[in-house]
């Protein structure tokens, strides 16, 4: 068995973290199994499930920019009292260019994971792009969620290298699973029967684009009166959201569900599905209710490769939010007449499927670690 360290900023649920457990829950760990290295002092979401898996968790302080040579000190100490890992798997890009160059000079292979685009400006994309640039001629091996993340962090001569693969974020399609009796049943359990359930799962956070969100669901309350929107998360913004949905009148429409374990039955409840984000990589949200079957509307800055059903529609947030009304009202209609069908092979087929993701990578890891210098993802 070979041990992977996974380098993470912290282990709540989120979009790289609900993807890195996705994984480890399915990789076979009589072969692979996977520790973290986290830049969190506090106990996390999945810290306890993590042990439960046979992993261990190592904490670090945060590089903050101010730190640099400490940091870079402590991940040397680090390395040197923890040998176990022939790999490290970084997750974090703003300093990966120094936990992963200490890495490998203490002889591990070290692999740099671009998990989204970027949508820093000004001065915040300045400093990143200073600290995580070196990281292109730092890695041995670069993974992205998609060819545009990759881009992103890695520039365009990585991502055409043959040191550059496209990990799709697979999924337990399995836990999709969805028919009208579902849908029905879900409906009840939550309180939602008979009324139109619009959704979004995601971060509370500027790049999710809330503000366009609300304004759209607004305009849609003037068609249909009685919907109601789930905001499944949470994140800096809950507090400004909250105020901004007194201030435009739809507070009463609008539930807060915080962070939830149950979000394939929250699916199963709703009736359309709707993500206008700025800009991403490839988010687990989308893949998740196509599978479950809902009519998933995202914006074009999620990229093309997120439609994985004849459920996916692409519109650009510049048509406004009048349009996006329009097809969210239109999408409640057919869902009213339509009964519930889930979109899971449709999903298996797109390679989204977390059984053939985990059995890629622990094949990646495994040929790395018997020292193979062209392993294939």
């Amino acid at each position: 068995m070979i041990r992977v360290l996974h380098v993470i900023g912290a282990m709540d649920r989120g979009g790289a973290e609900t993807m890195i457990m996705n994984l480890y829950r399915t990789i076979d760990r009589e072969q692979v199994q996977f520790d973290f290295l986290v830049h969190e002092q506090r106990e996390c979401d999945y810290d306890q499930e993590i042990y439960e898996l046979g992993g261990k968790i190592h904490r670090l302080p945060r590089m903050n920019g101010l730190n640099c040579f400490a940091y870079r000190r402590l991940c040397r100490e680090f390395f040197a009292r923890n040998r176990e890992h022939p790999i490290v798997h970084g997750h974090i890009g703003s300093s990966a260019a120094i936990y992963l160059s200490e890495a490998k000079k203490a002889g591990r292979v070290a692999i740099a994971h671009s998990h989204a685009q970027s949508f820093l400006t000004g001065v915040q994309k300045i400093g990143f792009d200073l600290f995580s640039r070196p990281t292109r001629n730092v890695a041995d091996w670069f993974f992205g969620c998609s060819y545009e993340a990759g881009r992103d962090r890695f520039g365009e001569q990585v991502v055409q290298s043959d040191h550059f693969f496209v990990l799709d974020n697979g999924i337990d399609v399995e836990r999709y699973r969805c028919d009208e009796a579902t849908h029905a049943r879900a409906k009840r359990t939550f309180g939602f029967e008979g009324v139109p359930v619009v959704g979004h799962v995601g971060r509370l956070a500027p790049e999710k684009n809330h503000a366009f969100l609300f304004e759209v669901f607004a305009l849609l309350l003037k068609r249909v009166p009685n919907a109601v929107l789930l905001l499944v998360g949470r994140g800096p913004l809950e507090d400004t959201l909250r105020e901004k949905s007194s201030k435009i009148g739809i507070a009463d429409s609008v539930r807060f569900m915080g962070v939830r374990t149950d979000v394939p039955d929250l699916l199963s409840a709703m009736d359309v599905f709707v993500f206008p984000s700025i800009k991403e990589g490839l988010p687990l949200a989308v893949v998740e209710s196509q599978a479950s079957g809902l009519p998933t509307l995202i914006s074009t800055g999620v990229p093309e490769r997120a439609v994985v059903s004849n459920k996916g529609i692409r519109l650009s947030c510049e048509q406004g939010a009048s349009i996006w009304a329009d097809r969210i009202a239109e999408a409640l209609g057919e869902a009213a007449r339509i009964s519930r069908c889930d979109c899971v092979e449709q999903v298996r087929a797109h390679g989204f499927d977390v059984v053939e993701t985990a059995r890629r990578l622990q094949s990646f890891y495994l040929h790395l670690a018997d020292g193979d210098p062209s392993p294939r993802l």
